[in-house]
């Protein structure tokens, strides 16, 4: 009876490891595939350079993307050919919660400095973190994408 006993014991024992990593191994490819998604989620990024703007990613509707577009023609006087917008009209794209707030601050913007939004945090890179144009870039970006969005100055390389 006891051969029998530690030998149930033993098919037990396995049976709740193989448990246990099969449950460890669900729970790293879900974690995985949330980093997926979220990596995959339409992102917003703005480069100003070369003497032209770029706009790329996702906005949600096309008042936000004309909005854009314009402060960018703006920013190079007029000159709407040197705007590049790579922008895709999705309603699931990150939310800006002042479109007006963002041109402003693409009109602000200098050559080099590079924004770019995630779903839970952002950056724009400046030459500069305590001039006056990045203190007002920095006020601008807050308004832009609202108080549940993690918006830093970070320096150009």
């Amino acid at each position: 009876m006891t051969k029998r006993f530690r030998i149930l014991v033993a098919v037990s024992v396995a049976c709740l490891a193989i448990l246990a990593a099969a449950v460890a191994w669900r729970l790293t490819a879900g974690s995985d595939a949330q980093a997926r998604v979220a990596d995959a989620a339409p992102s917003l990024e703005i480069r100003w350079h070369g003497g032209g703007i770029v706009l790329q990613g996702a906005v949600q509707d096309a008042a936000t993307q004309h909005v854009l577009a314009e402060g960018a023609a703006a920013r190079l006087g007029g000159e709407s050919d040197q705007v590049t917008d790579w922008l895709d009209i999705t309603p699931a794209a990150l939310p800006v919660a002042d479109a007006a707030s963002l041109a402003r601050l693409i009109l602000l913007g200098q050559e080099g400095w590079h924004l770019q939004r995630r779903p839970t945090e952002g950056w724009l890179a400046v030459q500069s973190l305590t001039d006056e144009r990045s203190v007002q870039a920095n006020a601008l970006l807050q308004a832009a994408f609202g108080p549940g969005v993690a918006m830093r100055l970070v320096l150009l390389p």
